[in-house]
């Protein structure tokens, strides 16, 4: 860039790498002899950024024509790991409630209609008055603890799977491009 100045009397630019007025904006045209220092075409003592012309005449009485909604198209690029994986861990540990509370609603509801009393009573008839040796892996207590096992082995899985899916999201994106969205403003 050249620090000569390369605009002549008249105000107008000589040089190529001049800067040209964009069409929204106007400037004022200053004669020559009151041009002083700071306050020249281009300087930083009319700011960093312009803003158009006010105008002070009558507002525009008709309004814009509307449209209807803007549409966005994006692309879904990369997914974060970590935050993949938090959020797959605080999905897992809401199954993973949802897990227990149903085997303990399941129980319940079958203990209540009498399905429980029922296996045992058919096994006592088929092991000739013996109770079969399997129920007791239907306790209450037990159920609950079965439940629980699962339910954190779900979140292992869950969290450790939501994870490596985020990694292989990445991988194909990057060599795809990505999932393409449309949103769309109301």
């Amino acid at each position: 860039m050249s620090t000569s100045d390369s605009r002549s009397a008249s105000g107008t630019t000589t040089s190529p790498e001049a800067t040209t007025k964009l069409p929204a904006f106007e400037e004022s045209e200053t004669s020559p002899s009151t041009t002083s220092i700071g306050t020249g075409k281009g300087s930083a003592a009319k700011g960093a950024s312009r803003s158009p012309k006010k105008t002070t005449g009558p507002a525009p009485t008709a309004e814009p024509e509307r449209r209807g909604p803007r549409r966005v198209r994006l692309t879904l690029a990369r997914l974060d790991p970590f935050s993949v994986m938090k959020l797959s861990f605080l999905v897992a540990i809401a199954l993973g409630i949802a897990t227990v509370v149903a085997v303990i609603l399941t129980w319940n509801l079958v203990d209540a209609i009498g399905l429980w009393g029922k296996i045992d009573q058919l096994g006592r008839d088929l092991n000739s008055g013996d109770p079969l040796p399997f129920m007791e892996f239907f306790e209450f207590s037990k159920m609950v603890s079965y439940g629980t096992i699962v339910a954190v082995v779900n979140v292992v899985i869950i969290t450790a799977l939501g994870t490596l899916l985020a990694f292989l999201y990445n991988l194909v994106a990057a060599l795809l491009g990505g999932l393409k969205m449309t949103f769309t403003d109301e």
